[in-house]
């Protein structure tokens, strides 16, 4: 991707690093409308640009597999601890009393399950940095080959690849289709052993790279992922703890937006139900 391409605006509102910032809101909520709002956007316009761009549509379904962490992650905590909320009496609150009911927070873990299902998908949720770094525009070295999608191999295949490509150097050279000859005994295993060499250093810039400019971007929007809103919102309020991406820190920010769902949630029918405290 080109320089030009991270600054285009596109018709739809959506440039390179908004894309980038959409698919990070999306991997701390799981919800679709939520990180639309985070960044001013339309779904109808998110939705499009992921039937248009493959890259895209990969950080979406890997976003997807990191909410679900999140979203397990609550769903422990409720199952152990319930909802603690407030009884009413004639327009005063006389007391709380703790709900077990997981309910919707079953449905919605359910829900990402489905839609995040397959090994591609782990995988580019395991190397994220790097897939909204592409998103935001920067490329990859050339040295390391890329294939359909724009992310290259894992560090260990692309290793790997280095060195059959070094391989078929060699070959060619011995079999006289190469103008360059080496002569010396222990050339293959130099070459080799160089081939190699080089691509790690290269896998471990690049991801370093990405991992630096995801940093710089999310810093940069700070101010839009820690807006102070009313808990319904989804959106913590100012001051919520950071992590390393200086994005809301994902397990408090999804509380924040799944905790709504419990004040409204149907009187629980569970028998683990914790009578109403007074006082």
């Amino acid at each position: 991707m080109t320089d030009a391409h991270q600054t285009t605006i596109r018709h739809d509102g959506f440039t390179a690093e908004r894309a980038a910032l959409f698919l990070e809101q999306l991997a701390q909520r799981g919800n679709v409308r939520a990180a639309c709002a985070a960044i001013g956007l339309s779904r109808e316009s998110a939705y499009r640009l992921r039937r248009r761009d493959p890259l895209f549509a990969r950080g979406w379904t890997a976003a997807l597999v990191l909410a679900t962490e999140v979203a397990a992650e609550i769903l422990a905590d409720r199952a152990l601890d319930g909802v603690e909320e407030e009884v009413w009496f004639r327009g005063e609150v006389v007391g709380t009393r703790r709900r077990f009911d997981n309910r919707l927070l079953l449905a919605h873990l359910a829900r990402l399950d489905r839609l995040h299902a397959g090994a591609q998908a782990q995988a580019d949720a395991a190397r994220f940095d790097e897939v909204l770094a592409c998103v935001a525009g920067d490329s990859p070295p050339a040295d390391l080959p890329c294939p359909a999608g724009g992310l290259p191999a894992e560090r260990a295949r692309a290793i790997d690849q280095a060195e059959e490509a070094a391989r078929d150097r060699l070959w060619a050279q011995e079999n006289g289709e190469d103008e360059d000859e080496c002569d010396e005994p222990c050339a293959t295993d130099r070459l080799v052993a160089d081939a190699r060499g080089a691509a790690a250093v290269s896998w471990d810039g690049w991801q370093a790279s990405a991992r630096t400019r995801v940093d710089t971007l999310m810093a940069g929007a700070r101010d839009v992922s820690t807006v102070s809103t009313s808990p319904a919102s989804g959106t913590p309020a100012a001051g919520t703890p950071t992590d390393n991406r200086g994005a809301a820190a994902r397990p408090r920010h999804a509380a924040h937006l799944l905790g709504t769902a419990s004040r409204v949630s149907p009187v629980s029918t569970s028998p683990l139900f914790v009578p109403v405290s007074f006082g």
